[in-house]
């Protein structure tokens, strides 16, 4: 995810971002388990430096000792305390590369000062049941070819799918990886670089093409032009509803195994059966997350490659995840994620986002005449207007008057783009073929 915003202009622009390039792995049984080998140094660590600084803190807080006295939390005085540690604590440290304990001591550190800022609660320990990670730094990663990365003490991994992508920006010049993390989540493998790029990014198109977006749940993403022209319908497929019934199934055989827990103060390890139980559970929940993060992905792009100016609801959706009726349903929607993508891929591309304010009634506000409802329950699925006479579809009144506030000049918010495979969509205009690229453009966006 790209973290630098710039100023858009009417020429294009060359800027150093720090994007996230992520890919699925297939390391080999002896390779998985060196991985895991380095996840469980780096919990391990992360667990014992917070045992030792809330027992160092609960005792001098007894003996109301000077906060001098007390250990410190930084990055650099968790790695001191480790190294005169390790050999008594952890006499296998050496087997683990170093990147495994300084990202430990990274994490803790970061999970120290975001509990003095209020962002989070007390650093908590990590479980070992829920799998885990470990993030290598630049000098112990680096990508072999198009297929495999090579990671100190790992080895070669091959990648189930081509970075080309990211290794001819390494080729040119154009990019270099700062670290990379490995993760085992639901019994799979990837790897999520994090690299300095340099991109141009084209220039603001005209906003010749503009198009209204109103999410919703019983059609996900409704567009509309200005002139109340329908052009745009994606179903709401509802991954995780159309998954339940073999979620639950796969569910309850986890249940009648026996799993992780603890008797008499003890921790009881699972059993293979219970293993190989929720591993099937983890695979339901890998599938809708994919399933709904891939038809996201697509639609995003096509709109942000299509449109000058895309015009979308700043939803709260936090507040709206507490109507316990709806909030699964608004969960599996992904309307946050839908909104974020467009954030950043609208800069890719050239394009423009707006969103309408917060408190703007487009759903019950009539399209023809502009006169406002007071009330519009959930159920009415046709807006019918008392003064005009107009009845239509209440996603596509609020999509027409979403497309018209973005011809009143709000303030946009700008991002970038990615790949997409066209014939997923039914959008009817063709894709905008120039991608914010490491290459100077010709007439981008033109």
């Amino acid at each position: 995810m790209t973290t630098a915003v710039q100023e858009r202009t009417s020429t294009s622009t060359t800027s150093t971002t720090t994007q996230a390039y992520a890919y699925a792995i297939d390391p080999t049984p002896e390779q998985a388990n060196l991985l895991r080998s380095h996840i469980g140094g780096s919990r391990f660590t992360y667990n014992t430096l917070l045992s030792l600084v809330k027992t160092n803190w609960d005792e001098n807080r007894q003996k109301k000792v000077p906060k001098e006295e007390y250990l410190g939390t930084s990055h650099f005085d968790l790695l001191y305390l480790w190294a005169s540690k390790r050999d008594e604590l952890a006499p296998w440290w050496s087997e683990n590369g170093s990147s495994t304990y300084n990202d430990a001591t990274q994490r803790l550190s970061r999970a120290f000062a975001n509990w003095r800022k209020g962002q989070a609660k007390f650093p908590a320990f990590k479980c070992r049941d829920q799998g885990g990670s470990v993030r290598f730094t630049n000098q112990a990663i680096s990508l072999t070819d198009s297929h495999h990365v090579r990671v100190s003490r790992i080895g070669e991994l091959k990648t189930y799918e081509s970075t080309r992508k990211l290794y001819r920006h390494l080729d040119r010049g154009k990019a270099k990886i700062m670290a990379a993390t490995i993760t085992e989540r639901r019994g799979r493998w990837t790897i999520s670089f994090t690299v300095e790029v340099q991109r141009v990014a084209p220039p603001t198109r005209a906003p010749e093409k503009i198009i209204g977006i109103d999410l919703g749940l019983a059609t996900l993403c409704t567009g509309v032009a200005p002139n109340g022209e329908h052009v745009l319908d994606i179903a709401n497929p509802r991954h995780l509803v159309r998954s339940e019934e073999k979620m639950a199934h796969a569910q309850h055989i986890a249940a009648r195994r026996q799993g992780p827990s603890t008797r008499l103060g003890k921790r009881v390890a699972p059993s293979n059966r219970w293993k190989r139980a929720n591993a099937r559970v983890q695979k339901v929940h890998a599938s809708v997350a994919n399933s709904r993060k891939n038809l996201i992905h697509e639609t995003t792009s096509r709109l942000a490659k299509n449109y000058d100016l895309i015009v979308v609801e700043d939803l709260n959706v936090a507040g709206m995840l507490k109507n316990h009726s709806l909030a699964k349903h608004i969960a599996d929607a992904s309307w946050g994620e839908f909104v974020r993508q467009l954030e950043y891929k609208t800069t890719w591309y050239g394009s423009t986002l707006v969103k309408a304010g917060r408190f703007y009634a487009s759903s019950k506000t009539c399209s023809q005449c502009q006169t406002v409802k007071a009330k519009l329950s959930l159920d009415e699925r046709v807006f019918h207007c008392g003064a005009c006479g107009l009845s239509i579809d209440r996603d596509v009144d609020a999509a027409i008057n979403l497309a018209r506030q973005g011809l009143a000049g709000t303030s946009s918010v700008t991002g970038r783009g990615g790949e997409v495979r066209p014939g997923q969509q039914n959008i009817a205009d063709q894709a905008h073929p120039v991608e914010a690229s490491t290459e100077t453009p010709t007439l981008v966006g033109a």
